[in-house]
């Protein structure tokens, strides 16, 4: 972990993300120096299983448009190159001044962060779940992980859902995942929310 912000860190970022595989090593922005980390070993939450938190988290109110469980959003046609598409996510974080320091964990993809550092941010889900969610989302989105703010998570994202229905149903996946992000800003039209997702090359998700 950097002692502080790294100069040219999207371009140390994107270097140190291309030699992953190599390395063993996954890169990570991070706001600042943290340590309030606690790295731990074993399987990253690899029991964990996304449609079962998805599902344990649905209650009787129904979610807009959808009166029941609907499963898991279909998987997305990638439509951008993944590691192109997290290179210029990261480029964006740096350019915007909200995470300039690096880290390297010692994980092979990047959803298994969380649970490998414990980051222990969230009110209402393990790390272990989110996780869990991330992997799917990596397997059906083309998410890539790029990096951590003052309790904010910052993805890249190269298959957007093409239709209002895998919208709506991935819009409800990010509200049980992170339903202070649907509250933060008091101008969000939730109604929109899922129009949005089909354009969007990149998620933040932030936990109060």
């Amino acid at each position: 972990m950097s002692d502080g912000p790294v100069r040219d860190a999207a371009d140390w970022w994107k270097l140190l993300y291309s030699r992953r595989c190599e390395t063993g090593l996954y890169p990570l922005l991070l706001e600042y120096p943290d340590d309030s980390f606690e790295p731990v070993g074993g399987g990253y939450g690899a029991d964990a299983d996304a449609t079962s938190y998805f599902r344990s988290k649905w209650t009787d109110d129904p979610w807009p448009y959808l009166t029941e469980w609907p499963g898991l959003a279909s998987r997305a046609a990638v439509v951008a190159d993944v590691d192109v598409c997290a290179g210029e996510v990261a480029t964006a974080v740096v350019r915007d001044g909200r995470a300039r320091c690096l880290a390297l964990v010692q994980v092979t993809r990047g959803a298994d962060a969380p649970a490998a550092l414990n980051w222990r941010v969230m009110n209402h889900m393990t790390t272990q779940e989110l996780s869990a969610v991330l992997r799917s989302w990596e397997d059906r989105f083309g998410l890539r992980v790029v990096g951590f703010g003052h309790a904010s998570l910052y993805v890249s994202v190269a298959a957007q859902p093409a239709d209002l229905q895998q919208a709506r149903v991935l819009t409800a996946e990010h509200y049980l995942a992170c339903p202070d992000v649907f509250h933060e800003d008091p101008d969000l039209d939730w109604s929109m929310y899922h129009e949005d997702l089909m354009k969007r090359r990149e998620w933040r998700f932030w936990w109060d």
